[in-house]
């Protein structure tokens, strides 16, 4: 009976060619979801409006209805507090003429009585779909924009962590004499307009403000307003359940591709001073099965053989890599699919990136000749992969050794600095590197799919500009947070930043208000550069998990310990002050002279007798106190001192990286290298102090609020695990979110 009703009133709308509903068509759809809704009258002429107030009683709230208008406020159409028949007769023709030939009736509503005002709604995201919204409502709704999102479907979790979200949820308790607010009401309009979004695509957007919470807590919703779609932006549908003999084929395809015992390069040449081309590329890194130069233009080199087309080659390839100009990928894709080839590379760049009508018209073209090839494309506009198992690898240079780390990136650049970035700075390797470009058949989706199901891949590390399926994002990534950390630099949030994604691979950029709530529903850990993403993958790599956020400093120098307090506190970590017992404690075992026994620690000697930093470690990690350590070593200092062996900060980080670890019991240990003096003495044995300590499972960070930061996403992260794992039907459809 609702679905009928809805229905009805959306196709009268759409026949009647209006795009929004009317204020009491919203409210009466609305109703039909539990949203609780003001009582009100529409009156055609004064007698009625005055017949109507009566019955409600006096004051009265008095507003202009009409198809055409939705801000009628600005316009002078609302009169309030309307206390008798007089103001009542009065305020009527006042809004009728005020509003002129778009006045079609008036709504009349009993004055709803409260302080506080709240906003809800939905918006539907190009990439995610109906997200729902929540905030401080009435006129700080914009001045403030004290809002929260969630991307449906929420459930009562979801819902209820939004309501913790915004900075004016103090509002939400007991105030100024009157009650809490209903919260059990405000779950129910939230997940009651998820359920709206997700049942009627054909809805754009709803705004419900205010809501108005009454003396007794109970809430009123006074003022709404639905938009329609327009038809070509009404979703096909999307498949929550996904298609799972299609993703088996797209996991069976990548496989192929990423252990490829045979390959194919068209456009083949033989090198040239600046860049050796992909096929040299591929031999140089020592790919050890049978590699196909295809050209028919091209002169055979170094004994090598090229060949002048696909048909030519004795086999089936595993992968063919196109590097040729772009006008000629229609043909080499028709090719493609005549021969059998399915598997290919499009290094080649001048489609849709470009935001010009030949190459838009190019990528449409080859897209419709793909899916009729039933082809598999990686690109266009892009590196492709760095296997380093598989000995492949589609740019000049990159560690040939294997680790626990995969990267999907839209970016070839990107994913060129950041395999060399971690490799080089700290010694983590990678198992996948894929660069994906312009996702013409396969996009950030398909292969984050293929990586959860990789046994060699432990972390997935990610760059994104766009995505072409955000709820199956979503799906994906909140189903393996809990199982493999994914660590993910989304660029393109910002207005300016919006505008450089479009002209680098045409996708469509998402909201930063969406994007939070994302990573909020997934437990991705967000970062912002390249850098951090390498900063924060070392501390998952090594850190594992954590067991909550009190956080201890042990450094020499007061004045980095207060600016560690303040980096702590604004990524919420806890620097709690030490109980009178622990303080005492630690007093007998560092001693008094020179130190500060507070949280930072301050002290020269526990650095000087490496006993009293391992019973200092000790009595930390044993006193329930403390749940994280960061070692701030200043350089400048611990060199001075040089032993047989060399510098004394070699010799504590041995230290540390051994026996200084067995006293934190398995809690996280960070070490921070503060080195400022212009001694080139010094700077030559921070590599030597990094590879000691990284080596022992310790990640070091040149700077404390890097280790902060890193650290703080760690702990976040595991908190979101926790919850994944104790939230009742936690591994349900609408889980967890992370508040």
């Amino acid at each position: 009976m609702k679905t009928t009703k809805v229905s009805e009133l959306i196709d009268q709308v759409r026949r009647e060619g209006r795009v929004s509903l009317t204020e009491a068509e919203s409210k009466s759809l609305l109703s039909l979801y539990g949203i609780p809704v003001v009582e009100e009258a529409m009156v055609l002429n004064e007698g009625d409006a005055i017949v109507q107030s009566r019955r409600m009683g006096f004051p009265v709230v008095l507003k202009g209805m009409g198809s055409r208008l939705t801000h009628k406020t600005e316009r002078g159409l609302v009169k309030v507090n309307l206390k008798c028949d007089d103001e009542v007769q009065q305020a009527f023709r006042h809004i009728k003429e005020a509003a002129g030939e778009d006045w079609e009736a008036c709504l009349i509503q009993p004055l709803i009585k409260g302080t506080r005002e709240f906003v809800a709604g939905m918006i539907r995201d190009p990439q995610f779909g109906p997200s729902v919204m929540f905030g401080l409502g009435g006129i700080y709704t914009e001045a403030l924009s004290d809002v929260s999102f969630r991307i449906a479907p929420i459930d009562e979790f979801q819902a209820n962590a939004m309501l913790d979200d915004i900075r004016a949820c103090k509002l939400l308790g007991a105030f100024r004499g009157e009650a809490e607010v209903d919260k059990k009401q405000l779950v129910q309009v939230l997940t009651g307009l998820s359920r709206l979004g997700m049942d009627y695509p054909e809805i754009k957007e709803i705004d419900i403000n205010p809501f108005i919470v009454m003396p007794n807590g109970s809430i009123k919703a006074v003022d709404a307003l639905i938009i329609l779609a327009d038809a070509s932006e009404i979703p096909q549908g999307t498949n929550l359940a996904g298609d799972s003999d299609h993703e088996k084929e797209i996991r069976v395809a990548l496989d192929t591709m990423m252990h490829a015992q045979s390959i194919a390069v068209l456009g083949a040449t033989a090198p040239r001073p600046n860049f050796p081309g992909i096929f040299e590329c591929v031999r140089r890194f020592g790919f050890s099965g049978r590699l196909y130069p295809v050209n028919p233009k091209a002169q055979d080199y170094d004994g090598i053989k090229f060949f002048p087309s696909l048909s030519s080659l004795p086999e089936k390839v595993d992968l063919v890599i196109l590097s040729i100009p772009a006008p000629l990928v229609p043909d080499a894709l028709r090719e493609c699919a005549a021969t059998g080839n399915k598997n290919i590379h499009i290094f080649s760049a001048g489609f849709k990136e470009t935001g010009e009508e030949e190459g838009i018209r190019l990528q449409a073209e080859i897209e419709t000749i793909a899916h009729e090839g039933g082809l598999h494309v990686v690109g266009p506009n892009c590196m492709g992969f760095y296997v380093p198992a598989s000995r492949m690898l589609t740019w000049t240079d990159a560690s040939a050794e294997s680790g626990p780390v995969s990267l999907v990136s839209q970016s070839g650049g990107n994913a060129q600095d950041f395999t060399h970035y971690i490799s080089s700075t700290y010694g983590i390797h990678f198992s996948k590197c894929i660069s994906f470009g312009n996702a013409l058949t396969l996009d950030s989706t398909d292969f984050v799919d293929y990586l959860a199901h990789d046994e060699e891949t432990k972390i997935i590390t990610m760059y994104l500009e766009g995505v072409k399926d955000g709820p199956r994002l979503l799906r994906q990534i909140r189903e393996i947070s809990p199982e493999k950390p994914v660590i993910l630099y989304k660029s393109g949030l910002t207005e300016s930043g919006a505008r450089a994604v479009s002209s680098h691979t045409g996708s469509m950029s998402g909201g930063e208000m969406i994007w939070k709530s994302f990573f909020k529903q997934t437990g991705a850990i967000p970062v912002d550069s390249i850098e951090e993403m390498a900063d924060v993958t070392l501390a998952v790599h090594h850190i594992g998990a954590t067991q909550g956020r009190k956080t201890t400093v042990i450094g020499i120098g007061g004045g980095n310990g207060v600016a560690v307090a303040d980096s702590c506190a604004r990524v919420g970590l806890e620097l709690p002050a030490f109980s009178p017992e622990l303080t005492t404690t630690l007093r007998k075992s560092i001693g008094i002279d020179g130190s500060m026994i507070r949280n930072p620690i301050d002290s020269v000697i526990a650095f000087a007798s490496l006993p009293v930093m391992g019973e200092t470690l000790e009595l930390l990690a044993r006193s329930g106190e403390i749940d994280n350590f960061i070692i701030s070593m200043s350089l400048d200092w611990l060199t001075l001192k040089k032993e047989k062996s060399g510098t004394y900060a070699e010799t504590i980080a041995s230290y540390l990286a051994d026996e200084g670890r067995k006293h934190t019991h398995g809690k996280p240990l960070i070490a921070v290298l503060r080195q400022y003096q212009p001694d080139p003495a010094i700077k030559e044995c921070i590599p030597l102090v990094e590879k000691i300590l990284l080596a022992g499972g310790i990640p070091v960070y040149k700077s404390l609020s890097q280790a902060v930061s890193a650290l703080s996403k760690v702990v976040a992260y595991n908190e979101f695990c926790k919850r994944a794992y104790t939230t009742p039907d936690s591994r349900d459809e609408d889980r967890v979110a992370l508040a």
